[in-house]
């Protein structure tokens, strides 16, 4: 059988120029017919089986038309360890996606029903963040910063968008605080992470706006000092529930949270 450029554009999803465009390079080229129109034969549908199943794998072009045109047996096992590989390395992908999307649950599912304005000692393992190097950020422009910092990783970060965020807070005894925005990740595989060592951790939840942060904070530290406690880093906050679950501000959950110097 015989097909017009349209009729192979329906078949395979792709359009009429992605056809012209395999024309040019002389991946498929169809023969002529009547006014010079384009005529696709069986052996030009092979071709684009092929194509449509090795880009499904990210293979080149190139790579495809040097298969099309010396196919063998050896090349051919070479292409199904390379769609092996890519297929491992999805499966791996997807493997790392579950297990953060299972972590924001088990913490989402947690916070969400927190007691607020409860403070307690919390047992941690070491944590793991990406953070900005400025530290002067004010409250308007914690979101611009951290999607800054986003563009900085994401790259080097894959799924980075999924992991929980927070901010260092700076300045908490003046009239307005300061930031220094992170994101959670789940090892220390990047030079520039930042550890939150193990230990334990003062901490307290709220809900609703940010602007209660500098309240809480106060009744996070009268439970230290009135326990006998010493702080021994830099308070922080992390945003278990903000603008990307709910739009509704009073459903926002945030924890502060300090590790606490262990007594000897």
């Amino acid at each position: 059988m015989n097909w017009k450029i349209n009729e192979i554009a329906n078949l395979y999803d792709i359009s009429a120029h992605t056809l012209r465009y395999y024309e040019e390079i002389k991946l498929v080229v169809p023969r002529r017919g009547e006014n010079n129109y384009r005529i696709y034969t069986d052996e030009n549908l092979q071709q684009l089986n092929i194509i449509r199943d090795l880009r499904k794998f990210n293979i080149p072009l190139e790579e495809i038309k040097d298969y099309l045109e010396k196919r063998t047996v050896e090349k051919t096992l070479n292409l199904l360890k390379k769609q092996q590989l890519f297929i491992e390395q999805e499966l791996a992908a997807l493997q790392e996606m579950q297990h953060i999307v299972e972590e924001r649950i088990d913490v989402f599912t947690q916070t969400v029903t927190c007691a607020e304005g409860k403070c307690e000692l919390i047992d941690c393992p070491d944590r793991y963040v990406i953070a900005s190097i400025d530290n002067d950020i004010d409250s308007e422009h914690v979101d611009l910063s951290l999607k800054e910092l986003y563009k900085k990783y994401e790259n080097n970060l894959p799924h980075l968008e999924q992991h929980m965020i927070g901010s260092f807070l700076y300045n908490t005894e003046g009239n307005s605080i300061s930031h220094r925005v992170f994101y959670f990740i789940e090892n220390a595989s990047d030079s520039h992470t930042t550890i939150l060592p193990k230990g334990k951790y003062a901490a307290i939840c709220y809900k609703g706006s940010y602007k209660k942060t500098e309240q809480y904070i106060v009744k996070l530290k009268e439970y230290i000092n009135d326990n006998k406690l010493e702080m021994d880093g830099e308070l922080f906050e992390t945003y278990i529930v903000d603008f990307h679950e709910t739009h509704i501000v009073d459903e926002y959950v945030t924890r502060i949270e300090v590790k606490i110097k262990e007594t000897t």
